[in-house]
């Protein structure tokens, strides 16, 4: 081979491997945790197991009052968890929690997520009461973000936001989310931008709410729904991709994000915790869900 030939082939060889290193594979960029609220009676290791064969990254576990862990026993058992779910490749990739405000004892239970890597936490929702004035409510949640914000720099972990539809949740109308995230820093404290629950909540504003809230999304909620008829406020989740969320809703979200955990949330099956005995028809359902995400990636 002439020298020339030679130097602009591995120059090539080269410039594709740089390429390569920058551009991690879609797995990487966004893994996908399960919110393991339906399957919550499976034990760690099955869990595990069963995740594994759908190739998703890990779960959104339930460490709080009536979840898969209490948290009174957090320090001895998320140990435990995350060493089960590890036997097949999966972590906890966010704790869902009751945490929403800064104290000693949240601190505590921080810590123990730190401690055994889960960085991440879906905190608790900030409620309005509807019989007095909201921007004040709104002055007040901020402050409370604020105090977060400094609590979860020190202990290096970051609480997600999950906006949810419905008149009593701060962050449903969007502008409010926007202006209670304003000045918080998302490497502290972010919005978990949930598909279902903005496309509700905003219905032909979608494009306005992603628009105000988007630069303060660090993770997505994955599920779909539908108005359970022509004439109703009540709504019915229904497997994902069959109802007001589709993949360009999806990619509409995540377009100006180069990468951030993806939670699925299996919500449309017969009960919102299975019992052992059935759990297996969430794992199906789930799994059903799961094909249809990863297509969109």
């Amino acid at each position: 081979m002439k020298r020339n030939q030679f130097i602009a082939q591995t120059g090539l060889a080269s410039i594709g491997a740089r390429l390569g290193a920058g551009n991690p594979s879609k797995v990487e960029s966004w893994p996908i945790a399960v919110f393991e609220k339906p399957i919550q009676s499976l034990d760690y290791d099955r869990m595990g197991e069963e995740l594994a064969k759908m190739g998703v990254q890990g779960i959104e576990a339930t460490i709080r009052k009536g979840g898969h862990i209490e948290p009174r026993d957090a320090e001895a058992e998320v140990p435990k968890m995350v060493e089960s779910l590890g036997k097949n490749g999966q972590k906890a990739l966010i704790a869902t929690c009751n945490v929403n405000s800064a104290s000693s004892e949240n601190a505590d239970f921080l810590r123990v997520l730190k401690a055994n890597g889960i960085t991440r936490y879906r905190m608790d929702y900030f409620r309005y009461d509807l019989t007095k004035d909201l921007l004040p409510q709104v002055a007040e949640n901020t402050a409370k973000l604020k105090e977060l914000e400094a609590m979860n720099r020190e202990i290096g972990v970051q609480a997600l936001y999950q906006i949810h539809a419905g008149a009593k949740y701060a962050g449903s109308l969007a502008w409010d989310a926007a202006m209670m995230f304003k000045n918080v820093d998302p490497a502290q404290a972010a919005i978990a931008f949930d598909l279902r629950h903005v496309r509700a909540g905003s219905g032909l504003s979608f494009q306005t709410a992603l628009a105000v809230m988007g630069k303060h999304v660090r993770s997505i909620f994955v599920k779909d729904a539908r108005w359970s008829n022509e004439r109703t406020t009540k709504i019915k989740n229904i497997p994902l991709d069959t109802g007001i969320v589709n993949k360009k809703i999806f990619n509409d979200v995540r377009n100006d994000h180069s990468t951030m955990p993806l939670s699925l949330h299996m919500e449309w099956g017969r009960a919102p915790i299975y019992p052992k005995q059935v759990v297996m028809e969430a794992v199906a359902n789930i799994k059903k869900d799961v094909k249809v995400l990863k297509s969109w990636l």
